[in-house]
């Protein structure tokens, strides 16, 4: 019996552990898996695995062999596997884990923006051992827990490219650098519940441009096929969501306080290109607002100087909203004349920054007047529901209280505070 004891007391936190890994890597070594939209239509299902071999997806009971997107290497020690999903599609599951599919005429709308806990030399270290200073993860919960139909994230998921200063107990043990353990910490952990509770659009912001966290955004997120090396650009396409277009510009390589004329020359092709394919309603998601107004010490700043040259202060077609991140809080601003309103959702995990103070009636950016204007630097998200022809718009605190109402009826964009 004493022996027993021992080999119970030696193995028994050895089993335990087995099965916290097990838990944590979900069914059959899935760490994750997810929905999202791609070009052309496509729907995407996409998993992370530490198995040996893509699975099957099982299609409406039929099993599908998924195909290898990304093979292991030293920085990214997973497999991830994907599969277009076929239209006429109601059902799918991998190992027996139900995937959310896309709904025809979605009503309801998570959105959230700039998620990841910022480790940069030269700022100040966020702290991402703390759930209070980095609420991503309960925000992620908290927007799960509304049921949305559709997820959309306007870019910037991974933060931590420094390691934690020596010393500072509120991110130690931080992994850092553009590898699978950062992006695991900054965005598939946190974001586990969420990610299986809809389909998702996801935008990509200038923190996944090459030479910062490109290859984990081509790796896990880029809705293209797999290139061989980092693009600097990828093809516009648009998210057809039923009385709605979504049109996603990958804008992570616009600049904030300059056009340099190689770029605006690609932004405004890709631009053109979406007001061609905007069709009657449609909203523009792109991680650089394309008129962004914030304050740094008592100075107002305006962006986005590439963008606006790109597209000449003007977007045409049926664009009735510019949907983008980029800025760490949520702000609306509604224009004189037929300018569309610009949301910025930026507010979902990373540091806030200082709000608005100066009144925005009267304000001019890109040509234009600001006639109303909100502002909040608070964490939380946007929750989007459509009431008849009007999207209802909440933003949501980190816990899911309502910090302000507003609606979205057609071009015109207001808040009631």
């Amino acid at each position: 019996m004493k022996n027993l004891k021992m080999l119970l007391i030696l193995f028994l936190p050895i089993f335990v552990l087995g099965l916290v890994t097990c838990d944590n890597a979900g069914n059959n070594g899935i760490i994750s898996s997810w929905v999202q939209a791609g070009p052309n239509g496509t729907t995407l299902a996409r998993i992370i695995t530490q198995r040996d071999n893509c699975p099957e997806i099982r299609l409406n009971g039929v099993g599908v062999q998924m195909e290898e997107r990304h093979l292991p290497d030293n920085d990214f020690p997973v497999l991830v596997c994907e599969i277009t999903i076929p239209q006429g599609t109601t059902t799918a599951s991998v190992s027996g884990r139900a995937l959310k599919l896309p709904v025809e005429n979605p009503t309801r709308l998570v959105v959230i923006g700039d998620t990841g806990c910022r480790l940069e030399t030269g700022d100040v270290p966020q702290s991402c051992n703390d759930p209070k200073a980095w609420p991503f993860e309960r925000i992620a919960k908290t927007a799960a827990s509304f049921n949305p139909d559709l997820v959309i994230h306007v870019g910037d998921y991974y933060y931590r490219q420094d390691p934690c200063p020596a010393g500072d107990s509120g991110c130690a043990g931080s992994p850092f650098g553009d590898n699978y353990a950062s992006w695991d910490a900054d965005f598939f952990s946190p974001a586990n519940k969420l990610l299986r509770a809809a389909p998702w659009a996801f935008a990509r912001g200038n923190h996944e441009e090459c030479g910062r966290g490109g290859k984990g955004w081509f790796t896990f997120l880029d809705p293209n096929a797999p290139f061989e090396d980092c693009q600097k650009f990828t093809p516009p396409y648009v998210v057809d969501i039923g009385s709605l277009n979504l049109l996603m510009l990958d804008s992570s390589a616009a600049k904030d306080n300059s056009a340099p004329e190689d770029l605006v020359d690609i932004y405004a092709s890709q631009i053109a290109t979406l007001e061609d394919a905007s069709g009657d309603n449609a909203w523009f998601v792109t991680h650089h607002p394309f008129w962004g107004i914030g304050e740094d010490s008592g100075e107002l700043f305006m962006i986005d100087d590439t963008l606006q040259a790109a597209s000449g202060n003007v977007l045409t077609g049926g664009i009735n909203l510019v949907l983008s991140g980029h800025i760490h809080f949520f702000e609306l601003l509604n224009f004189e004349g037929t300018r569309q309103p610009q949301l910025i959702i930026g507010m979902s995990g990373t540091e806030v920054d200082s709000p608005v103070t100066t009144p925005f009636p009267g304000l001019e950016i890109g040509g234009a007047t600001v006639n109303e204007g909100f502002n909040l630097n608070e964490f939380g998200f946007a929750l989007m529901e459509l009431k008849g022809d009007v999207w209802q718009v909440s933003i949501r605190g980190v816990g899911g209280k309502e910090l302000l109402a507003c609606e979205i009826d057609g071009d015109e964009a207001t808040c009631f505070p």
